[in-house]
Parts: C-alpha cells; structure tokens; sequence
C-alpha cells in the first residue's frame, strides 16, 4: 500500500520541455507495464514539440484550462473533462495559446 500527497511533491520540468512543469505520482517500474502517472502545469505559451512514443500508450486527462494537442498533424482543443488516448507510434505535440494555465493528469503504460 501507498499514500502519496500531492501537495508533497516536488515539482519536476517535463522530459519535452524543463519549464512546463509536472508532479509524478506513480513512478517508473512501481506498477508493471506503467511508466508513470502524475499531474502538469502548462503555462500561457508553453509547449511541447512533436514527438511520438513507440512503445508507449499515453493518456491525459484536462483537468482546467485550454491546450491545443496536434495528433499525426491534427489539431485538437481540448478543455475540462477530455480525455486523449495516444497510441504508440502516433506524432504529438501539446501547446497552451491560452491566457490561463492548463492543468492535466496522465499516465503512460508500456507495450513493451
């Protein structure tokens, strides 16, 4: 059994981009096939380049605020209560050209 605060946590910058910043609640190898779970901050302007996981589903779930996410060349806005599933392989990129902060939870679990 765990209990993790998440108040209690440091706060730690994104591996896509330092300044966006994250708290991780599950970590990497604490549940198999999961490689982590936790909960960002997205600022005004911030974002994250195009990128793809191969080996790696990787879902988020807005909590507050607006972001943009660009999937194999979409765009997409995205606001409280959706959810995105990215399949492995998939291109993806996130932005906030929003005056507000976006907050997210998400997770990625491995297929490898």
């Amino acid at each position: 059994m765990k209990i993790v605060d998440w108040n209690q946590l440091p706060e730690l910058g994104v591996s896509h981009n330092p300044e966006i910043k994250k708290r991780t609640l599950i970590g990497y190898n604490e549940i198999p096939q999961l490689m982590m779970y936790g909960t960002a901050v997205f600022k005004p302007g911030q974002e994250v380049e195009i990128h793809k996981h191969d080996t790696m589903f990787e879902v988020f779930h807005i909590q507050t605020g607006k972001a943009v996410f660009t999937i194999s060349g979409k765009e997409y806005e995205v606001g409280p209560g959706h959810c995105i599933t990215i399949e492995p392989g998939e291109l993806h990129a996130q932005r906030n050209p929003f005056n507000t902060n976006v907050t997210w939870t998400y997770f990625g679990i491995a297929i490898d």
